[in-house]
Parts: C-alpha cells; sequence; structure tokens
C-alpha cells in the first residue's frame, strides 16, 4: 500500500495545523453542513456543503469580489415598476424569515424590482438573485442600458430563454434557486432589473395585485460567473480572496526536493483561465511546480529558473463536475493523469527548488472551486520500475 506523505482530507470539514488561512473582512458565506448559507468569519476556512445530501464538497477557495448592490436581502427600497413589496415572508436560503415576495400591481407594464448603477464599459458583469416561485413561476433579469435578459422557470428549474450573455440556474436551499445572468456592459450607466412574468415573452402584460414570486440575495459583481453569496445592507461589500499556504518547517518536514508526485481532487466554477489547484513554489514566478486547469486544460505546469520545463496537458476539463488529476516530477521524467485516463509524459526537464506550498491559488489566480483532498508522495518507490520497457510508471495512476 502506497502512503503519502501528507494526505490533506478537506470533506473532513477541517483543516490540517500545518496550513495557515487568511482572508480579511467578514463578508463572505458558505454552505453550512446543516445545508443553508451562513456566514463565516474573517481568516476562517469555508468547508462547503451540497444543501441536500449535506455531504461536504471540500475547501472553497475564491477570488476577492464586490457585490455592488445594497441592500441585498430587503427590496422595499429599491425602485419599482408596477410591484409592491412585503418583506419578510419566508424562509430564506439562510433558514432565516428574510425573503421578500414581490407582488405585481394592476397596471399593464412592467413588474420588477431595480437599482440604478454606475457600471464600467466593456466590463464583464454577473447579476444574480435567488428566487422562489408563489402565485407566479417565471423571474426575469435584465438591465436596461446593455439589455440582455434571461427567464427563469422557479417550477422546472430551467433557464427558458436568454438574449446576450449567459445564464444559469442552480438549485438553493429552502426551495430557491440562484438564477444569474452574466453579460457585457455597454456604456457606463445601467438600470438592473428582478422582473415577475407569466412566461416569456411577456416583459409586460396586466397584473395581478394578489400574484407575485419571492426573492433574496442579489447581487451584482465583476467576473464572467457568480461566486458566493456576499451580503451587503447599507454599501456595497467586498469578500476577499481565500489564502491558504503551507510555509516554513510545516513544508519542509514532509517535502522532498528531487522528485515527488501529487493527487488532487476537485471542482471547478468556472473553466476560463488560470485555475491553480495545488501550487509549490518559492514566493516567485521562477520556481513552480503547479497542477492547474488552464482554461479546460487540467495540467502539470513546471518551470525552473524562471524557464518553462514541462505543460502537460492531461485532457479536458468542465465546470461543476468533480475531477482527479495526478502529476509526477523527477529530473527528465515528468508525467500527468486525468482520472483513470492515459499519462501524459514529458521526459525533458529540470526540478526547481521551491519552499511552501499554495493551496488553491498561485498568488495571483484563484481556484474558484472546491479541493477535496491533496495527496503528496515524496519517494521513488511509489513507481515501479520496468527495466524491460525502460521507462518508470507512477503506481497511483
Amino acid at each position: 500500500m502506497i502512503v503519502p506523505r501528507l494526505a490533506l482530507d478537506f470533506t473532513s470539514g477541517s483543516l490540517d495545523p500545518r496550513v495557515t488561512f487568511t482572508r480579511a473582512l467578514n463578508t463572505a458565506t458558505c454552505i453550512n453542513s446543516s445545508g443553508y448559507i451562513a456566514a463565516v468569519s474573517a481568516n476562517n476556512p469555508r468547508f462547503d456543503y451540497n444543501p441536500f445530501t449535506l455531504a461536504c464538497k471540500g475547501l472553497l477557495i475564491e477570488e476577492s469580489r464586490q457585490n455592488g448592490i445594497f441592500p441585498s436581502e430587503d427590496f422595499s427600497g429599491y425602485l419599482l415598476a408596477a410591484t409592491t413589496v412585503s418583506t419578510n415572508q419566508t424562509s430564506a436560503p439562510d433558514n432565516a424569515v428574510t425573503a421578500d415576495k414581490i407582488l405585481e400591481t394592476s397596471a399593464d407594464n412592467y413588474h420588477n424590482v431595480g437599482q440604478s448603477l454606475t457600471a464600467v464599459d466593456g466590463q464583464v458583469y454577473t447579476l444574480s438573485v435567488y428566487a422562489k416561485k408563489a402565485e407566479r413561476d417565471v423571474l426575469i433579469i435584465y438591465e436596461d442600458t446593455t439589455a440582455p435578459y434571461a427567464f427563469f422557470n422557479l417550477s422546472t428549474g430551467t433557464v427558458t430563454n436568454v438574449s446576450d450573455g449567459t445564464a444559469r440556474i442552480e438549485p438553493a436551499p429552502n426551495g430557491f434557486y440562484r438564477c444569474s445572468l452574466t453579460y457585457t456592459q455597454v456604456g457606463t450607466s445601467g438600470r438592473l432589473r428582478f422582473g415577475i412574468s407569466t412566461g416569456f415573452p411577456n416583459f409586460t402584460y396586466v397584473g395581478d395585485p394578489a400574484k407575485g414570486l419571492f426573492m433574496w440575495g442579489a447581487q451584482w459583481e465583476a467576473g464572467a460567473f457568480p461566486t458566493s453569496y456576499i451580503p451587503t445592507t447599507s454599501a456595497s461589500a467586498t469578500r476577499n480572496a481565500d489564502v491558504a499556504t503551507i510555509t516554513g518547517a510545516n513544508f519542509s518536514s514532509w517535502w522532498m526536493a528531487s522528485q515527488g508526485g501529487v493527487t488532487a481532487n476537485f471542482r471547478l466554477l468556472t473553466v476560463s483561465g488560470t485555475r491553480p489547484i495545488i501550487q509549490y513554489d518559492d514566493g516567485t514566478a521562477n520556481e513552480i511546480i503547479t497542477l492547474r486547469g488552464n482554461t479546460t486544460n487540467p495540467e502539470l505546469y513546471i518551470v525552473d529558473g524562471g524557464a518553462p520545463q514541462a505543460q502537460i496537458d492531461a485532457g479536458t476539463i468542465a465546470a461543476n463536475t468533480d475531477y482527479s488529476l495526478t502529476g509526477w516530477w523527477q529530473t527528465n521524467d515528468c508525467r500527468a493523469k486525468l482520472g483513470s485516463g492515459a499519462q501524459v509524459i514529458d521526459n525533458t526537464a529540470t526540478i526547481p527548488t521551491v519552499t511552501q506550498a499554495r493551496i488553491g491559488s498561485d498568488g495571483t489566480n484563484y481556484l474558484n472551486g472546491h479541493i477535496a483532498s491533496i495527496s503528496y508522495y515524496d519517494s521513488f518507490t511509489s513507481h515501479i520500475y520496468n527495466r524491460r520497457k525502460n521507462k518508470a510508471i507512477f503506481s497511483l495512476m
């Protein structure tokens, strides 16, 4: 049996004491072990749970984001178009009775709540809200200036129609769905709207004052996908990045300089950009060994003396899917493998000198997802050497 030199199991809902974790400000949330959205204090890790099975997904690592809508939970002060707001009418995804009911008026008009906000021309934004059906079961999210929109069916949990941009709907606690629209801003001003509809293409219709739906947790953030909920009250709020590292003796006590291997089990919220899973480095970009997502490519990437040594693409990954990625490195023998797929080999590489581990980050880019476990192996005895074929086979693969 092959025993890892370092085994980090984040599905236990606890952090190994060798890991240092920081995140400033008390603005972060996750799904807690009871299945509800809950606040997590500054400098504490977030272990995210499935709200329905209550299984722990692992350690949540996200980049910094700001929610520009405030307040995020009380819609009574929003700009109202042929609607009325009855506050605190049902249990929200945080299990408190803080979700508002948005009701139509009898006008033949748009029926929505919204805010006018200053934006950055050309910036990609994601606008989201938690919504639950009542007498109506169709939500519209749209922005007036750029004019993207999406229709969401809160009975079937589906996006039924979307114009520009992309939309998604995800089940949330207490019968809610988190509905989001990602779009590229045109101009520097806009009005963000959350509307009620009888179904596509009905933006306007004669309303019924007895009919509406529930809303909670509005969020407007710069970025191409929604991140975890950032509550706001009287001003915008920023959730700072999650930073997890292993340094000093907590690192050197198990690291082997000349060779090693690591297996990481993870899930990404997005496959855009660079998404580090585990990175070993010296605090610079000159000495790096990392497992990462590079858009849809799962990679083992190695840099020594500032020069790339290996960039091994082990296959293809997608967002919101569980994967296992393994990498092995020693001089002129670097390998990577995705799940039960084939090994991909690079036979020309030197190995960098590293002094720390970063979990879910390279110092600039962030995982934006969950890490279930990381297992590090330090010895060539973790190989089976086949002299007849003159190659080493990483037995964890």
